[in-house]
């Protein structure tokens, strides 16, 4: 017998993630005995705080997103990651959306493709968004592309950058790649790059992936903007999705995103791992071994596996471009398009496809 228990790691008054409320949830699970599985964080920053406690309790962890590296991999990550969140020594957390590194990737497949030569790199000083924007750095001079210089700017103290908006201009860069959050001074900051240089590429992070910041960033600056997302829409995904997708819709009576897909596959996943335990499918250890010796699975989101890291073998990101201030699908990057021996179209700062003009 399975029993489900939902926990919301919001505030009620922000309604946004909370620290000390996701800290009090990751509690409640570890102290509870009958815990054989913890579905989350969605928030990287959440799952560095539920992490240690959820593993000190040896209990399986998959998070539907999560996608900051130091969470598996020490490359450009925080100090003492990832070991400081597996307090135990062993691992117990996968993650099925693909991680910063595959969007460090995707970002530069994007930049080959428009032909960008020349990339000015900025970050908004997170924590979790900083590594990103450094992995962006290297894979891009491993690619042949030119980093003019990364920057990490307070976005919470000001909505005036036109001074760095005029240094980027200055630069030579064709593009500029932003990892952070979609705060009202990252608008100012969108806008301003955009009025120093209209024909300078504005590339973010999957983090400004919401509607919000698509709606105000502005008709001159959206037809420039083209965001990196590790979530497809629902028609790339295979067949069982769609009936997956059609049940959500019977049973709730709304249209879902395929931001849907991977919570059902986290549970479904964690069910297979208990499955798998047989006899012992009340044992904590024998339920993470069993998630991490499934091997290749075909699920609603993709043939994948869990990496010993706990890193899906997941790697495809979509590029969503603004038009008349909202997201739209553009294309997918995965495969061949990550191969790090490619250089970039042209050096004169003209694409090699331009993605297509709003309208």
């Amino acid at each position: 017998h399975v029993s489900y228990y939902s926990q919301d790691d919001s505030s009620p008054t922000s309604g946004q993630w909370d620290p000390s409320v996701t800290a009090a949830d990751a509690k409640t699970a570890a102290d509870d005995p009958s815990t054989i599985a913890y579905l989350g964080d969605y928030n990287s920053a959440a799952t560095a705080i539920s992490l240690p406690l959820i593993n000190a309790a040896g209990i399986l962890q998959i998070s539907p997103s999560s996608p900051y590296g130091g969470l598996t991999s020490a490359l450009d990550a925080g100090q003492d990651e990832p070991e400081r969140f597996y307090l135990t020594g062993k691992r117990n957390f996968a993650r099925l959306q693909p991680g910063d590194q595959a969007q460090a990737r995707a970002q530069v497949a994007l930049m080959r493709g428009l032909g960008v030569s020349k990339v000015y790199v900025l970050d908004d000083q997170d924590p979790f968004e900083l590594p990103l924007a450094q992995m962006v750095v290297t894979d891009a001079e491993q690619a042949g592309i030119s980093v003019a210089a990364h920057d990490s700017l307070d976005t919470t103290a000001t909505t005036e950058f036109t001074g760095e908006a005029t240094k980027i201009s200055e630069s030579g860069a064709q593009a500029v790649f932003f990892a952070g959050g979609t705060t009202p001074e990252t608008v100012a900051l969108w806008k301003q790059l955009h009025s120093a240089d209209p024909h300078l590429w504005l590339l973010g992070s999957s983090t400004m992936v919401n509607a919000t910041f698509a709606a105000e960033v502005g008709a001159g600056a959206d037809a420039r903007t083209l965001l990196t997302t590790p979530v497809l829409p629902v028609s790339h995904y295979p067949a069982s999705a769609q009936r997956v997708l059609a049940a959500y819709r019977r049973r709730f009576h709304q249209q879902p995103e395929a931001y849907a897909l991977f919570g059902y596959e986290a549970m479904s996943a964690t069910l297979q791992a208990i499955r798998r335990a047989g006899a012992r499918g009340n044992n904590r250890q024998a339920v993470i071994d069993g998630l991490f010796a499934t091997g290749p699975r075909d699920s609603v989101i993709g043939r994948y596996a869990i990496e010993p890291d706990g890193e899906t073998t997941l790697s495809s990101y979509g590029v969503d471009r603004l038009a008349a201030g909202k997201l739209m699908f553009w294309r997918e990057l995965g495969g061949a398009d990550f191969s790090s021996d490619r250089k970039p179209a042209s050096r004169d700062g003209r694409p090699e496809k331009s993605p297509p003009h709003p309208g």
